[in-house]
C-alpha cells in the first residue's frame, strides 16, 4: 500500500429527466425526488425529451403520455430503438388522465418499465425508482465485465469493437490520423507454457498501459495478442512507443520469466472520410504478419 487518504469519494448522485409540459406535476415529482438528492432534467416536450435522454444519458427517464408534439410511449419506443439508452435505462411512463388497462398495456408496450397515475403516491414511487436504478447499476456493471478481459483488465474483442465505433467517429469529425498497432509476445518457448503465457499477458499489458496515452484504446485480442488503436498518433511516434514497451518488459522482468521479445504491426489512416475501423484493425494484423522482433512491420493509409 503505497499511501492513505482522508479524502472519501462518494458515489455519483443518479440524474433522472422529467418530461412533463404541466409546471405543477413537474414540480411535485421533482419534491418527491428531492427526499432522495436525485439530481433532476427537465424537459417540456417529447422531443426535447428524446434528445435531452440521448445528451445526458440519465440513469432513469419519466415521461408523461400526454407530451404537446411526440406521445410519451412514442418517445419511450425511439429511446429503446436508440442503443445509447436501449433497454437498459428504466422509463416510467405517467398519466393524469385515464389509467385503464389499455392504457397502461399501451405503455408497456412501448418499452416502459412501469407506469404511474397521478395523483402520485411519494414513498411507493421512491420504493420504485430506487429498485430500477439499482438493477441499472447492476446492468451496467455487468457490460462492462462483458467488455474487458478479466486477465489484464483491457478491453476484449467486443469492447473493442464498440469502442473502435467511437473512435471512428471522433476522427471523422476532427479529420485526424488514427493509427492502429498490433502487438505480439508470441513465441514458441511461451506456446509451450501456458501458465507463463498468462503471466507474460499480464506482463505485456502493464507495460502497453505504462506507455499509451488516455486517449488511446488498448485491448488484448488472444492470449498474447494486443490491439493499440491511437488518434492522432503519427508512425514515428508509434515506433517510438514500440520501443518504450520493450524497454519496460526489458526492465521489469520478474527473475526466472521467460524473455519477451514484441513482434509489431502498423497501419494509419491520414484520411478518414472513409474510416473503417476494422479494416484498419485488418491491415494492422496482416503487418504483423510481416513483422520481426527486430523488424517492426508498417502499412500506410
Amino acid at each position: 500500500m503505497l499511501g492513505s487518504s482522508n479524502t472519501t469519494h462518494s458515489a455519483p448522485v443518479p440524474s433522472i429527466l422529467i418530461a412533463n409540459d404541466q409546471e405543477w406535476t413537474a414540480r411535485s415529482l421533482e419534491s418527491i425526488l428531492a427526499v432522495e438528492g436525485y439530481e433532476v432534467i427537465r424537459a417540456y416536450t417529447g422531443r426535447q425529451a428524446h434528445d435531452r435522454a440521448l445528451e445526458a444519458l440519465p440513469d432513469l427517464i419519466i415521461l408523461d403520455v400526454q407530451l404537446p408534439d411526440i406521445s410519451g410511449p412514442d418517445v419511450c419506443r425511439q429511446l429503446r430503438e436508440n442503443p445509447k439508452v436501449g433497454w437498459g435505462t428504466p422509463i416510467i411512463l405517467t398519466t393524469a388522465g385515464s389509467n385503464g388497462r389499455s392504457r397502461q398495456t399501451e405503455c408497456l408496450q412501448a418499452g416502459a418499465w412501469d407506469f404511474a397515475a397521478q395523483p402520485f403516491d411519494g414513498p411507493l414511487l421512491l420504493l420504485k425508482i430506487r429498485t430500477f436504478l439499482q438493477a441499472k447499476t447492476t446492468l451496467d456493471a455487468a457490460q462492462r465485465a462483458a467488455l474487458v478481459d478479466s486477465a489484464t483488465g483491457l478491453y476484449n474483442r467486443r469492447g473493442l469493437a464498440l469502442k473502435l465505433e467511437e473512435i471512428a467517429s471522433a476522427a471523422r469529425r476532427r479529420r485526424e490520423p488514427v493509427t492502429c498497432m498490433v502487438v505480439s509476445a508470441g513465441s514458441s518457448e511461451l506456446a509451450e507454457a501456458v501458465e507463463a503465457g498468462e503471466e507474460v499477458s499480464r506482463i505485456v499489458a502493464r507495460a502497453i498501459r505504462a506507455g499509451v496515452r488516455g486517449s488511446d484504446l488498448v485491448a488484448r485480442l488472444s492470449p498474447l495478442d494486443f490491439a493499440i488503436v491511437a488518434p492522432t498518433l503519427n508512425r514515428d511516434i508509434a515506433l517510438h512507443l514500440v520501443d518504450r514497451f520493450q524497454n519496460a518488459l526489458t526492465t521489469g522482468r520478474p527473475v526466472g520469466a521467460p524473455t519477451v521479445q514484441l513482434r509489431v504491426g502498423i497501419a494509419v489512416i491520414d484520411e478518414t472520410d472513409g474510416f473503417d475501423p476494422e479494416e484498419l484493425l485488418r491491415r494492422a494484423g496482416a503487418a504483423l504478419d510481416w513483422a520481426t522482433a527486430e523488424r517492426p512491420s508498417t502499412l500506410p493509409d
